[in-house]
């Protein structure tokens, strides 16, 4: 039971985020009754810390499996990563920090970003260090990585219907500046 509640809360958190999703929810599309939850978490905080925990191992191992690719292509890559992340994760970004950042407990908020940071970002750190002597030296490979985040926002979220990825991953690396 505690991994067919994971599987439908995954489903309602990831559409439509933390706050919209009750435990109510939970339960009618499980066939169960609310205390058949409470069983297993004791609050809707921790159903959503579970769901994230699970997602963030698989999302790691993925992303780090990418970054050991015998692939030297750095560009390639990114595209593989950002690809995967739209296909195992398909999300809205900007309504899950939302939710993150105001409507769960600071400690909570604390943990989330620290899952977040360990198996999204981490990966993403690894491939620029990886590929440092390929960047400009000026380049901070944290700020870029949050930036490269914030480029794929858009793309991750299943709404927008043009997938131009592996544009977004050409301007990211190379800019819009004829050198």
């Amino acid at each position: 039971m505690y991994e067919k509640i994971l599987d439908i809360a995954e489903q309602l958190f990831m559409t439509q985020g933390y706050q919209a999703t009750s435990t109510r929810q939970i339960t009618e599309l499980l066939g169960v009754t609310q205390p058949t939850i409470y069983y297993h978490f004791k609050k809707k905080e921790d159903i959503y810390y579970a769901v994230m925990l699970r997602l963030s191992k698989d999302i790691e191992q993925n992303l780090t499996k990418i970054v050991c690719d015998s692939t030297p292509d750095l560009e390639r890559k990114l595209i593989t990563m950002v690809e995967f992340l739209k296909k195992k994760h398909p999300f809205n970004f900007f309504v899950m920090m939302h939710d993150v950042q105001h409507s769960l407990p600071k400690e909570m908020t604390t943990k989330l970003y620290q899952l977040f940071s360990n198996s999204y970002k981490a990966p993403f750190v690894r491939l620029l260090t990886e590929n440092s002597p390929k960047l400009r030296e000026s380049v901070n490979i944290e700020f870029a990585v949050s930036q490269l985040f914030i480029l794929m926002a858009s793309y991750l979220d299943n709404t927008n219907s043009k997938d131009n990825i592996s544009e977004m991953i050409d301007l990211y690396l190379h800019g819009i500046y004829k050198t």
